[in-house]
């Protein structure tokens, strides 16, 4: 289904896309916009996740996307992560620093999926201790604005972006809107 809503799309300060996330944010609006049922399965699954199953393996599973990227890369692994406080002007930060194959298009839409992992070719799949797609989703039991940082780029989502989002095209989505307010405005984050 076409929609005739505009996406507000953050980019690079040079105006690129490296991963692709404009595209993928707008395939999961026109989706929502289609079937608010779909709305409702993702936020169903993500909340699940992040509420649920993986609420307490945040460590377990930042290194076990660390061990993977390493392998990728056929690497050493090695995992640092640095807690900053929070202060006056900034909440607390968990900083995972890794060894192994940089971030790439692949990635970022799998971090931005449930259960659609790009780790699933034989070789990957055989080195991988995750594989499932669906450990990223640990972070939000932490943070409604989980960022990855790579050396050629990164992507960062944000709760209150996404329910603007969301909101926008609810305008124009009645079965959306309807979704939306049975959820309090909670939106599936990931998929944004």
């Amino acid at each position: 289904m076409e929609s005739d809503v505009s996406v507000t799309v953050r980019t690079t300060t040079d105006g690129s896309d490296p991963f692709g996330t404009a595209r993928l944010r707008r395939g999961v609006l026109d989706a929502w916009t289609a079937s608010p049922a779909r709305f409702r399965e993702d936020a169903n699954a993500e909340e699940d996740l992040a509420l649920g199953g993986y609420r307490d393996r945040l460590v377990v599973e930042l290194a076990q996307n660390a061990a993977d990227a390493a392998a990728r890369a056929g690497a050493t692994g090695r995992l640092r992560l640095t807690l900053h406080p929070a202060d006056a002007d900034s909440p607390a930060v968990l900083a995972a620093a890794n060894t192994g194959a940089p971030l790439d298009a692949a990635g970022v839409e799998s971090l931005s999926t449930l259960r659609a992992s790009a780790k699933r070719t034989e070789r990957d799949a055989a080195a991988a201790v995750g594989r499932f797609g669906v450990g990223f989703a640990a972070v939000l039991a932490v943070s409604d604005e989980p960022a990855v940082l790579g050396r050629h780029g990164g992507v960062r989502w944000s709760l209150a972006e996404a329910r603007e989002l969301a909101a926008d095209v609810a305008r124009h989505a009645p079965g959306l809107g309807d979704e939306l307010r049975r959820r309090d405005g909670h939106v599936p984050l990931l998929r944004l």
